[in-house]
């Protein structure tokens, strides 16, 4: 059940949007994001818990503002991202995960093969997630007001 109300709030960072751009207006936002949480059935003590060492970071404001695929021609970007050692190891993540992979296509109704893509491209199949908190980044974007 713990997976369940994080993965929630997870869901929830990623698909608010921001309340103001000012980086001062963060301890706002979280505030009225603990408000948006529990009107939707996240515990106090989940929220708390969560959200506890959560932080902006502005960096990720910096790399969300300058991705490769905003300056980079589709040739370049695709060249610099897919070669027949990527799909083979995506045609092994996908066979070591068949039942996830299925599932989450199910349940999100989002065709495994962008699923599978994504996850290429993002984190390598999830040999590389970064360097900076996942939970303060996604709380980082969804405080900021993006256009997208």
């Amino acid at each position: 059940m713990k997976l369940a109300n994080y993965l929630l709030v997870f869901i929830f960072l990623i698909s608010t949007s921001s309340l103001s751009e000012n980086p001062t207006g963060f301890l706002e936002w979280k505030n009225d994001f603990r408000k948006i949480a529990l009107e939707n059935n996240i515990s106090e003590n989940t929220f708390d818990n969560v959200m506890a060492n959560i932080k902006f970071l502005p960096n990720v404001i910096k790399y969300d503002r300058y991705q490769p695929e905003f300056y980079e021609d589709t040739k370049t970007y695709i060249s610099k991202r897919t070669s027949s050692k990527k799909v083979s190891k995506g045609v092994d993540f996908y066979k070591k995960n068949t039942n996830l992979i299925n599932t989450v296509e199910n349940l999100y109704n989002i065709e495994k093969e962008l699923l599978l893509a994504l996850m290429g491209i993002e984190t390598n199949f999830g040999t590389y997630v970064g360097k900076m908190d996942i939970l303060s980044s996604l709380a980082t974007l969804s405080f900021d007001k993006t256009k997208i």
